[in-house]
């Protein structure tokens, strides 16, 4: 492990099936690239599993998580995508857990199916696409494409690394810690039973869900079989 996390990269999933995860919190899969935020007095970072930092490109991210951090230092795990700021019919995505996007966000979501995980960048965990890989082009086009940061999880706080602290509390922390604003915003999670809530992701195309034990534990950029993604069930 890495001590220093300037050096980590995101974790990925294993490949364990959800129904031998215990006790697992249930969000959204997005398309998108993977990333980690150091959110830092000095200035924000967006690093790449590649360990680019994508924040140049990005000017409008980063002044809103340099807004919208509220603690000295932050480090959070999620994706930067196209998919929250696609226009269309605002629908709010309801989820137990989470005040902020579950409840606020509104959107029109398209997605294809998530088989597995797939390496690489720009390719976690939804489709590779040519929109989020460039960040600034649309596919067939020249036009420019909104990316926001949805963010799922947080692994650092006023430079304290929050690897052995569970899933769950790291989740309520970020809630405290982070703002939401335009381009900045949490996913939303539930628990089982989640079946309404997975009808309604279905419905706004999203192609997969990720599985995360509730007590799960943060593996800088290793497997862990304590989270696991699947393709979106067909009913």
């Amino acid at each position: 492990m890495h001590p220093d996390p300037r050096a980590w990269r995101p974790q990925s999933f294993g490949r364990r099936l959800p129904r031998k995860l215990r006790d697992p919190l249930i969000e959204p899969a997005w398309d998108g690239i993977r990333i980690l935020a150091h959110v830092a007095p000095a200035g924000v970072r967006l690093v790449d599993a590649g360990g680019a930092d994508l924040a140049p490109g990005h000017p409008e991210i980063v002044a809103e998580l340099a807004a919208g951090g509220l603690a000295d230092t932050l480090v959070v795990d999620g994706y930067l995508t196209d998919q929250v700021l696609r226009p269309g019919t605002g629908v709010g995505l309801d989820a137990e857990e989470t005040p902020g996007l579950g409840e606020h966000m509104t959107q029109f979501l398209m997605g294809k199916p998530v088989a597995d995980q797939l390496g690489g960048r720009g390719r976690l965990p939804g489709r590779p696409t040519a929109r989020t890989v460039s960040l600034v082009e649309a596919a067939g086009g020249g036009e420019p494409v909104p990316i926001a940061f949805v963010a799922v999880d947080l692994v650092a706080l006023d430079d304290q690394p929050l690897l052995a602290v569970p899933l769950l509390e790291r989740k309520r922390l970020l809630e405290s810690v982070l703002r939401e604003g335009p381009r900045v915003r949490r996913t939303p999670f539930v628990r089982e039973p989640a079946g309404s809530f997975i009808r309604t992701w279905r419905s706004l195309g999203f192609g997969g869900l990720a599985y995360k034990e509730a007590n799960s534990r943060y593996h800088p950029g290793a497997p862990n079989n304590a989270w696991s993604l699947i393709s979106m069930p067909r009913r």
